[in-house]
């Protein structure tokens, strides 16, 4: 689950930091758009406005002329905000009662040309930021025509208002789009990773299937995967077998000259007793060098195996071989104690230590676990003589060599100390604080590691 939580959280951090990116762009070209919609909406009412004066005008006396009181209110309500001039060669002819202030400066009949229309959007002005029209006509007047422009002015402040209260409804449609998308990502990821999920699990009781392969009905996308790895776990178990067949032949092959020269030396004792000691040296490096050859040969599955229960186990086991009490036995494992790995081999690793436990100390054995950042402390300590100083040094450092173990710790060591180094663990040999015996101290990552 930490791979997925893992792919999980970089997911959610990069739609984080190119979600904002994404919205922010499209935010700003819908507000763009919007600012346009609104311009080409205020320049159409100004062509109606002003469409609206041509048809007031009346020209007496050569001049213009236009009603004291106009039909569009805007125009009579002074300070309204919506303004008109109407200008000749001749300077300002009329202004709408609206207007308040001088005749800005910028505001003539200057290049006058028939048919011209103007329009500028948030002109500056006396009274603020405001959006202009004007246009240029030549009025019929008998035999002459009347050069006229027409000027509209319309203040901002509804353009202001309607483009302010957008942004706030698109910040909180964004808002909630955001939001909306991530959950919606967060559960197609969860769906799409289902596959994933699944596979894991397979892996994860993989030792429970009954030929040792991944199932083949995954999805299409999948199923080079599982096939590479079908592949793979078909490969080692063969290479499993032959190793197996391989041990079994030599130990067969060993069993039968040892078992001849034991009858011989059988019958007659000098001969027996010269014999026994290098005969069993010789069955126990046999046994010894097999195991190291069958540890070569696994895999590791990375199961979780339960330290506790499986030290019951061996206890049981040793209670009966070395006819002790249950309760010559400390077992201070916490329950959560999962040790990642294959379970034959830490069964050999701690059968080896707890059977020295028993066979060298005098009654008490002691065994706890504790973790300590990403590492898994164990502790089998008894009430025995110990290991001496100069011992110490020879098993820590004689790696994975069995004939220079030293005098009276057998073989059970050197697999130990080889399974301990398949799995990126390491031993530490003292003198046990609470019993006074030997103490070994062994220390293993908490996931494990492939070997």
């Amino acid at each position: 689950m930490r791979l997925f939580k893992s792919l999980a959280s970089r997911f959610i951090l990069a739609s984080l930091l190119l979600m904002p990116l994404v919205l922010g762009l499209s935010g700003y070209m819908l507000d763009q758009a919007f600012q346009r919609s609104l311009s080409a909406a205020e320049k159409n009412r100004l062509n109606s406005q002003m469409y609206f004066l041509l048809g007031a005008i009346n020209i007496k006396n050569g001049q213009p002329s236009l009603p004291h009181l106009l039909d569009e209110p805007d125009f009579n309500r002074p300070g309204s905000g919506l303004y008109a001039w109407v200008f000749t060669d001749k300077g300002l002819q009329w202004q709408s009662p609206s207007v308040l202030f001088d005749t800005p400066s910028q505001l003539s009949a200057d290049n006058l040309e028939a048919g011209q229309q103007t329009f500028t959007e948030l002109l500056e002005t006396p009274l603020g930021r405001a959006f202009s029209l004007s246009f240029d006509v030549e009025w019929e007047t008998g035999d002459n025509a009347l050069p006229l422009r027409l000027v509209i002015w319309h203040d901002s402040n509804f353009w202001s208002s309607e483009l302010r209260s957008y942004r706030q409804q698109l910040g909180q449609w964004l808002g909630i789009l955001g939001i909306f998308i991530i959950i919606a990502q967060l559960l197609i990821m969860r769906w799409g990773l289902q596959p994933l999920q699944r596979l894991k699990r397979d892996l994860d009781h993989l030792k429970d299937s009954p030929d040792g392969q991944l199932p083949r009905d995954y999805p299409s996308e999948i199923i080079p995967v599982t096939r590479s790895l079908n592949l793979v776990l078909d490969n080692q178990q063969q290479q499993r077998e032959r190793y197996k067949n391989t041990l079994n032949d030599l130990a067969h092959s060993l069993k039968t000259p040892l078992a001849v020269i034991s009858g011989f030396a059988q019958q007659d004792p000098q001969l027996e007793q010269k014999l026994s000691e290098p005969l069993k040296r010789m069955d126990e490096i046999v046994s010894h060098q097999l195991s190291r050859a069958s540890l070569g040969s696994k895999v590791n599955i990375n199961q979780a195996i339960d330290l506790r229960k499986l030290c019951k186990r061996l206890i049981s086991a040793l209670t009966k071989v070395y006819q002790r009490q249950e309760q010559d036995f400390s077992l201070l494992i916490p329950p959560d104690c999962h040790i990642h790995g294959d379970e034959s081999d830490f069964m050999e690793l701690m059968g080896n230590l707890l059977d020295n436990a028993c066979k060298y100390g005098e009654r008490q054995v002691f065994v706890d676990a504790e973790k300590i950042d990403t590492q898994w402390v164990i502790r089998i300590e008894d009430d025995g003589p110990g290991v001496a100083g100069n011992h110490r040094n020879v098993i820590l450092d004689r790696g994975q060599r069995a004939d220079t173990a030293s005098a009276g710790q057998g073989i059970g060591l050197a697999v130990v100390i080889d399974i301990i180094s398949a799995y990126g663990g390491s031993l530490e040999v003292g003198r046990s604080p609470i019993l006074g015996g030997a103490s070994f101290i062994l220390t293993l990552p908490v996931q494990g590691r492939q070997h």
